[in-house]
């Protein structure tokens, strides 16, 4: 006799629970945020990115172009199919795959961080100038947070491709590929969501002088 699997049902109540809860959480998260918008804390960030962006991305782009003879990186590609990911894969050697496993363990995992909280808080700070403060625009800068979950699921494809190679795994490939996509969209929105915030922070600094 087959056991009765439970039913779960979502009652318009349980529903409403779920959405307060989901609202609650965000509040947290936007009053934690607001906390750390400060411009001591953006400027420490701005330096750490800058050093990483100038040092040691350059190093690690550098060292695979070496490796795999110019077949290029798979994070800095908007996309790629399985067969061109296998293929850069397959350039690397077994020292450059190596590489690029401890380089995105290190490296491409401290960076998504800096370089969302970065972008994050400096838009609350602007956003915060530039409306009402009860307006719902202030949820928006929590949006760039995405970019870095997009960047961390990339790099988990990346790197399922890199340990389990030779062998292929198709839907790893393309999972990867579709979040180096959205992570790049994302990436663009956060830069629109920074640039609205600045042109609406002029405005109304332009109004206020009329």
């Amino acid at each position: 006799m087959k056991p009765k699997s439970a039913k779960i049902t979502m009652t318009p109540t349980s529903l409403f629970h779920v959405k307060k809860r989901g609202i609650a959480m965000l509040t947290v998260l936007r009053r934690m945020q607001n906390r750390l918008s400060n411009w001591q804390a953006i400027s420490g960030l701005f330096i750490v990115l800058l050093v990483i962006e100038a040092v040691v991305l350059p190093y690690g782009s550098s060292k695979l172009n070496d490796y795999s003879g110019g077949a290029g990186i798979l994070d800095l590609r908007l996309s790629y199919s399985a067969d061109k990911a296998y293929a850069i894969i397959g350039a690397y050697s077994d020292a450059g795959r190596s590489f690029y496993v401890t380089f995105t363990l290190a490296a491409d995992y401290i960076y998504p961080i800096v370089y969302s909280l970065c972008f994050s808080l400096l838009t609350t700070v602007i956003y915060r100038r530039a409306f009402a403060p009860k307006s719902w625009l202030h949820q928006l800068p929590l949006l760039i947070y995405i970019t870095l979950l997009l960047d961390y699921l990339e790099n988990a494809c990346i790197l399922t491709m890199l340990t389990n190679y030779p062998d292929r795994i198709t839907f790893i490939a393309q999972a990867g590929s579709l979040f180096t996509t959205l992570k790049w969209t994302m990436a663009a929105i956060s830069i629109l969501l920074l640039l609205f915030g600045i042109v609406m922070l002029i405005v109304k600094r332009l109004r206020k002088t009329h």
